[in-house]
């Protein structure tokens, strides 16, 4: 059942990756070293949502509203607004401010990884079961679980294009660990660090993604 609800959150969620690979019995496993020579692990983006998230999003079409983001009122529109930056003419609040301090919170994180070849590969992450009283507290490190609402829990997946005609592999981690050692939340700035272990969609075959370290 994990399996399929992967395979459908990437067929909705990610429209724009064109193709998948022919679905092959077995194939040799590999290993992804994130901090290589000439590689790049950068953010793309970063959000705080309520509730435990079992995968992570793709937050350029996000299914759950960022507690990062800010309201204000705009008196042109004549209403309440959001926005991903703190406006600097007028009074607002951060929405993350408002959440009571019991609600349990996901952090979602959207990686790209850029490979000693140029090539751009796409990571996303989740860590969930904390409150406000864990990101106050940080460093905040978390574990994978087949629960999803067991706490401090940790998932992810991988999306690895392979050079040509837009086909990719897609690794739903099965193993591993993440750990977030700074994050503030009135500018999204964040640094942390993640290893894990993921099963090929589609394929007998594993991922191993070592030495993840990224900030922004």
């Amino acid at each position: 059942m994990r399996t399929l609800f992967v395979l459908l959150f990437f067929v909705f969620l990610l429209p724009t990756l064109k193709a998948q690979l022919t679905l092959v019995r077995e194939a040799p496993n590999d290993s992804f070293n994130l901090a290589c020579t000439d590689c790049r692990l950068t953010v793309a983006g970063v959000a705080v949502t309520k509730g435990q998230h079992a995968v992570p999003m793709n937050l350029k079409k996000p299914v759950a509203v960022n507690l990062l983001m800010w309201r204000y009122y705009d008196d042109i529109l004549k209403r309440e607004v959001l926005m991903a930056h703190e406006p600097y003419w007028t009074k607002s609040v951060l929405l993350l401010d408002e959440t009571p301090e019991d609600e349990m919170l996901s952090l979602h994180l959207n990686l790209q990884w850029s490979d000693s070849t140029g090539q751009t590969h796409a990571l996303y992450l989740v860590l969930a079961g904390f409150t406000k009283d864990n990101l106050a507290a940080l460093p905040l490190s978390t574990v994978y679980d087949t629960d999803t609402y067991s706490l401090l829990r940790f998932s992810a997946i991988a999306q690895i294009m392979l050079g040509e005609d837009d086909l990719w592999e897609t690794y739903d981690a099965i193993e591993g660990s993440a750990t977030i050692d700074s994050l503030n939340t009135k500018t999204g700035a964040v640094s942390g660090s993640f290893e894990f272990t993921g099963r090929c969609i589609g394929m007998e075959k594993l991922g191993f993604f070592v030495n993840g370290v990224f900030r922004r």
